[in-house]
C-alpha cells in the first residue's frame, strides 16, 4: 500500500511543479552538453544464446527530480525476428487506467495507447511504433506522453528526442 501512495505522490508532484527532468539531465555540468544529449537515449542489445540473433532497445527515462523516482520509461524495442520498431511505456502505479497514455511528437498527430498490464514496478502499455511516429520522432524536439492521475487531471511528461535518430540507427 506504501508503495501506491508514493507512486501516487509522484504523479502529483509532476502535475503540481513539473520536476521531471530525464536520467542524463541529472549529470553534473562538467560532462557538457554534448554528454547529456549523447546519454538521454540508452541503447541496449542482447541475445538468448552465442548463436542467436540479437535483440536491442533504446530507451530514455524521465524521474521525479526531488527524490529520483522513475517516472516514465519510454523504450523502443526491433525484435530480431521482425526487425519492426515496438515499443513500451512504464509508468508508475496509480494512474486512472481508463484514460490510457495519449503520445505525441511535439503536440502534433497525438496516438492514445490503453494500458495493458500492471505490476509491482508500475503500469505498461505498448504498441508497433507506426512509419508516421517514427519519421515525426526523428525530426521532432520532444515526445510528450500525457497520464491521468487518479483524480483525471493530465499530467505532461516530456522526453526530449536530442539523440533519438542516431540511437534508433544503432539498433535497427
Amino acid at each position: 500500500m506504501r508503495g501506491i501512495i508514493v507512486s501516487l505522490a509522484a504523479f502529483a508532484t509532476v502535475g503540481l511543479t513539473n520536476g521531471v527532468v530525464p536520467v542524463a539531465a541529472q549529470t553534473d555540468a562538467a560532462n557538457g552538453e554534448a554528454q547529456q544529449a549523447r546519454e538521454l537515449w540508452s541503447v541496449q542489445c542482447a541475445t538468448s544464446a552465442r548463436d542467436a540473433p540479437v535483440d536491442c532497445a533504446i530507451e530514455q527515462r524521465a524521474v521525479v527530480s526531488e527524490s529520483g523516482q522513475l517516472l516514465t520509461l519510454f523504450t523502443i524495442r526491433v525484435p530480431a525476428d521482425t526487425r519492426k520498431p515496438v515499443m513500451m511505456i512504464q509508468t508508475p502505479l496509480g494512474p486512472f487506467l481508463p484514460g490510457g497514455i495519449s503520445i505525441d511528437v511535439d503536440n502534433a498527430n497525438t496516438v492514445k495507447l490503453d494500458y495493458q498490464t500492471c505490476d509491482a514496478k508500475g503500469c505498461y502499455a505498448g504498441a508497433p511504433v507506426s512509419d508516421e511516429m517514427l519519421q515525426s520522432m526523428f525530426r521532432g524536439q520532444k515526445l510528450n506522453l500525457t497520464v491521468q492521475a487518479l483524480n483525471k487531471q493530465p499530467i505532461k511528461i516530456p522526453l526530449d528526442l536530442t539523440g533519438f535518430t542516431a540511437a534508433y540507427r544503432k539498433v535497427q
